[in-house]
């Protein structure tokens, strides 16, 4: 079973990704993880890779369609899989199509303004400790709970940068969903404005339809 992961920036992806994973047990690949996975690998393609992302530039939706094709002949996948970020373009669309159909696409739905409240209130520590300061607030504002060391919001976390992301969201991804019901695919719309376990329900229980 091929699942794939949409919605745009804040709706969650990973963390339902994560928590589906474990309840079903298959794994989820990120178009963006299994280059990193491909360029550290050190093999020629990894090194081909390598050039093209070290140099600034895109990975061609042919590459990348056929990296996540190869790996879709894996072992572990033969019981299902999530794809998330992925296709992202009508390239991609229509390179996917050539080589795989799924079976769901999953879209977690979420409005702008919950987006940048939850994407904007994260800030982080050093050690990788995660805060937000409109769900999840440190007891002292700016430092963290678990090591009292100062905490810092990158700058893709500011509301500016997250309303680009989601305008990219709208603009190229958005238009993709319509195109893959439009080819067969059974398409689950979630509302991912509840809470974490809430919307974890709904997502599994679209996966058993």
């Amino acid at each position: 079973m091929i699942i794939l992961l949409m919605g745009p920036q804040g709706a969650g992806k990973g963390t339902q990704g994560d928590m589906l994973s474990e309840k079903l047990g298959y794994p989820v690949i990120s178009a963006g993880g299994l280059l990193r996975e491909v360029k550290a690998s050190g093999t020629e393609l990894g090194k081909k890779i390598a050039e093209i992302i070290d140099a600034g530039n895109l990975v061609s939706a042919e590459m990348i369609t056929e990296i996540l094709d190869q790996r879709l002949k894996q072992d572990d996948v033969k019981a299902g899989v999530m794809l998330d970020g992925y296709p992202r373009d009508p390239d991609q669309l229509r390179m996917m199509f050539e080589r795989f159909k799924p079976d769901l696409l999953v879209v977690l739905e979420l409005d702008d303004q919950t987006a940048v409240d939850r994407l904007g209130g994260r800030w982080l520590c050093p050690d990788g400790h995660i805060w937000n300061i409109n769900t999840n607030p440190p007891k002292e504002e700016g430092v963290c709970d678990e090591d009292g060391k100062e905490l810092y919001q990158r700058e893709d976390d500011k509301e500016d940068a997250i309303r680009k992301r989601l305008g990219i969201y709208h603009a190229d991804t958005e238009p993709l969903i319509a195109e893959i019901e439009h080819r067969g695919v059974r398409v689950a719309r979630i509302d991912a404005s509840p809470g974490i376990e809430e919307v974890q329900k709904a997502v599994l229980a679209a996966v058993k339809q």
